[in-house]
């Protein structure tokens, strides 16, 4: 009996120390299990921080990246906008591009707009913020930028600053995106989650790259020997040229006049192998700088097609506009006097894709292209172009117009028309 009680008291030890051990080893296992819990949660929290923080820096980001693309598709258009950034028909209402850059009459480099405030001079910055899916934008004509701050997240937010771009035809958009409306995006709220800066060059490219040398210039020949017209050319810094041909030219009751000093002899260039060797592809593109195709996809440059004359869409486009204005027509251009078009402060060019078919008294300040020949019929009183016609084909017919060289519609039209592009290689981030 003894014996037995010992054994069941020894069975009962070990019995006690095996239960023990298994506690120990279950509590040393659940306080792993409670630390590695915890460095999971401690890591979920760290991922989930480092997310948010990447997903507002991409929308800081992102919003820069669409604020350069926006600026640059402003700048582009002759459109008239409001307070609002959108086109607007109220007299209020100024291009995007005047509104923000100023060209030196001296220098010819674009400068930014600026205000005055607390005795420092700030340029002006156009705002955006979304809401609700939607770009509310404000274009200040002076002042910093007035928008509501969104109720609801997530509302990136950009603003826009222009500077000299060094030189003329140069200028640099630098772009602030924030994850939110504030900071430097809009100084009015200090705070602001992320924000990110980008930056490019923005070249302008003329819509007439260059001037003619001649009131009349023709890749073919020019056919008017009966017609007693009128070719002047009386600026000095010219070539003096008044009718200039790729071909012949007959014109032998054409009033020609050249600077003062100048010799009528030299004032017609016929039989120029320059211009005859070129095709029209080559010839258009010796003054626009372009192809006519992509020339003609220029947000600037308005597209018609005339079913039979042109004059009323024209002048409808021409009023739409508050500047020079940008036309191309789609096929042949008729236009029948009496009919003014354009003036010294507005003047049109227009490009026809077929021939230019002028009849009468029309009178037009700005530049006519035709990609095939320029027909000039009927005498008309007042008769007349005013800066320039350019022929791919030839010229003829029997109208009697004055064609006037005027540098100064000419330089208007390279200086004011066209368009800003992206300049390779000048995106940066920093």
């Amino acid at each position: 009996m003894g014996s037995s009680s010992r054994r069941s008291t020894r069975l009962f030890a070990r019995r006690r120390q095996g239960g023990i051990a298994a506690l120990v080893v279950t509590v040393l296992l659940f306080f792993a299990m409670v630390l590695g819990i915890g460095f999971v949660n401690r890591s979920l929290v760290f991922e989930q921080r480092a997310s948010a923080n990447q997903y507002r820096s991409t929308q800081a980001f992102e919003a820069a990246q669409g604020g350069l693309e926006w600026a640059l598709a402003q700048l582009a258009t002759d459109r008239p906008v409001g307070e609002d950034c959108l086109a607007t028909a109220e007299p209020s209402g100024v291009p995007f591009r005047e509104r923000y850059l100023v060209r030196g009459s001296l220098t010819g480099r674009d400068v930014p707009t600026t205000y005055a405030v607390a005795g420092m001079t700030r340029p002006l910055q156009p705002t955006c913020v979304q809401a609700a899916g939607l770009w509310n934008c404000n274009c200040p004509a002076s002042g910093p930028a007035m928008l509501a701050v969104p109720a609801q997240a997530p509302a990136p937010a950009f603003s826009v600053t222009f500077e000299d771009g060094g030189r003329p035809g140069l200028v640099r958009a630098v772009v602030t995106g924030c994850s939110t409306l504030g900071g430097a995006c809009f100084p009015a709220v200090a705070d602001v989650d992320a924000t990110s800066r980008v930056q490019a060059l923005f070249g302008w490219l003329p819509a007439l790259r260059t001037a003619p040398a001649a009131p009349l210039t023709v890749r073919g020949a020019i056919d008017a020997n009966e017609a007693p017209f009128g070719a002047h050319n009386r600026h000095a810094a010219s070539s003096g040229l008044a009718l200039h041909a790729g071909g012949p030219v007959a014109a032998s009751r054409a009033r020609l006049d050249v600077p003062a000093g100048g010799s009528s002899a030299g004032a017609v260039a016929a039989l120029d192998d320059a211009l005859a060797s070129l095709d029209e592809p080559r010839f258009f593109a010796r003054y626009f700088g372009l192809d006519q195709e992509r020339w003609a996809r220029q947000p600037s440059v308005q597209r018609l097609v005339c079913r039979e004359g042109c004059a009323d869409s024209l002048q409808a486009a021409a009023d739409a506009t508050r500047g020079p204005t940008l036309i191309h027509v789609d096929g042949d251009l008729q236009l029948d006097g009496p009919l003014t078009l354009g003036s010294p402060q507005r003047p049109l060019l227009v490009v026809a894709t077929g021939n230019v078919r002028l009849s009468g008294a029309v009178a037009l300040t700005g530049v006519i292209y035709g990609s095939q020949a320029i027909l000039w019929s009927g005498p008309g009183l007042g008769a007349r172009v005013q800066g320039a016609l350019i022929g791919a084909g030839g010229y003829s017919g029997d109208g009697t117009p004055e064609l006037v060289y005027d540098a100064d519609v000419l330089n208007r039209l390279k200086a004011e028309t066209g368009t800003f592009v992206r300049v390779n290689g000048s995106w940066r981030d920093f």
